[in-house]
């Protein structure tokens, strides 16, 4: 089973150092640029999982690389077992509407908001596998109304109906290099491989 990690946005596949010394097994990491645009980074990293010999994928994804991450399971849902996303703002991020029209030409900012297209078709996508998000519940930027972690709210990260949810006590970065985070990884991992045996 390939596990595929997909890092949150500005960041990159380094965020995951910690967690990949320490989970065992075949892994890819996937990288992309937010203003390049959701669908382009899709299709590319499409490609790429495409060209993997590897009969199931376990995805691993942080932030906005875990509503890639769900949108990846569903294009592969035939290779798919499940996943693990990690602070991921599932509704959306209700400030982005607001902070577009101070910098209107970031990309991001227009596809990440709760009306967008990207976290519109995630609310949608109904996984026939095992699927949890960690959220993240300590931290506390003034500039997003309700409890958030820092980055995203709480409610947006349990926004999707069926999924697991484990709370931890932690901010949305912080989580990264967490042994219970490793842990929660590698026991869905151990559950989805006891699926295909």
């Amino acid at each position: 089973m390939l596990t595929v990690y997909i890092h949150g946005a500005t960041a990159s596949a380094t965020s995951f150092n910690y967690i990949r010394d320490i989970v065992r097994g075949d892994d890819l990491t996937l990288e992309y640029d937010s203003e390049n645009g959701f669908q382009n980074n899709l299709e590319e990293m499409s490609k790429i999982i495409q060209r993997q010999r590897a009969p199931t994928l376990f995805f691993v994804g942080h932030s906005l690389g875990g509503i890639y991450a769900l949108s990846l399971a569903e294009r592969f849902a035939k290779r798919t077992r499940g996943g693990v996303t990690i602070s991921t703002p599932y509704g959306g991020s209700e400030i982005a509407p607001f902070l577009k029209h101070f910098v209107p030409f970031n990309r991001l900012l227009k596809e990440i908001g709760p009306d967008s297209e990207p976290i519109r078709h995630c609310q949608e996508i109904d996984l026939a596998v095992p699927w949890c998000n960690i959220v993240t519940t300590r931290g506390n930027s003034p500039w997003i109304t309700g409890a958030n972690d820092g980055v995203v709210t709480l409610a947006s990260q349990r926004c999707h109906s069926g999924f697991e949810y484990i709370d931890l006590a932690m901010n949305h970065y912080e989580v990264l290099m967490d042994p219970e985070t490793v842990n929660i990884i590698n026991e869905r991992r151990r559950r989805a491989e006891k699926q295909i045996a």
